[in-house]
């Protein structure tokens, strides 16, 4: 090929210069273009008993590069690993609000229940709030923490309860009061 006729040395510094920088692009990034993730082993309690069957949500805060949230479901003694991609894949480095959720059923369901279409059935969905909703609101749970490539900072979410949470009626697949 003669260079020369399409800008010589300059198309090869072009091409050069284009790899550099595709390299540090990806720094950093897997190799599908996926931020480097950190495998994340933690736990929460409620009043400083483990507690198992939670939902975890991480949501990145403001200024945060990554914008994709994370989640893990908590198990016997309150333990859990944090997955972005896949279940258990780990999180990307940077600063994260935090939710945390668990209910229980209190309701029996009815034989017509239908889980992809809860208002199909005849009687409403009752829960209990195991954990204060005010845990349930990225902006109002006041849970933050922060990864490293060292791990979580704080390793265990720690939730106080405000006592027994109220049963909640949900048709629909929602109630109107949960978030």
């Amino acid at each position: 090929m003669n260079l020369t006729k399409y800008g010589g040395g300059r198309t090869l510094k072009l091409a050069s210069c284009l790899m550099i920088c595709s390299l540090f692009l990806l720094t950093g990034c897997g190799g599908d273009g996926r931020p480097t993730l950190v495998p994340v082993d933690a736990s929460v309690t409620l009043d400083g008993q483990p507690l198992d069957g939670a939902t975890i949500a991480f949501i990145p805060n403001e200024g945060n590069p990554i914008q994709r949230g994370s989640n893990a479901n908590s198990t016997a003694g309150g333990k859990f690993t944090v997955g972005t991609y896949t279940k258990d894949d780990g999180i990307p480095v940077g600063s994260y609000k935090v939710t945390v959720i668990k209910k229980e059923l209190v309701s029996k369901l009815t034989d017509d229940f239908n889980s992809e279409d809860p208002a199909a059935s005849s009687k409403p969905i009752k829960y209990k709030w195991i954990t204060p909703q005010s845990y349930s609101i990225p902006e109002e749970s006041g849970l933050n923490v922060e990864i490293t490539s060292d791990g979580m900072s704080p390793s265990t979410i720690a939730l106080t309860s405000d006592g027994a949470g109220p049963v909640v009626e949900t048709v629909g697949g929602r109630a109107a009061n949960e978030p």
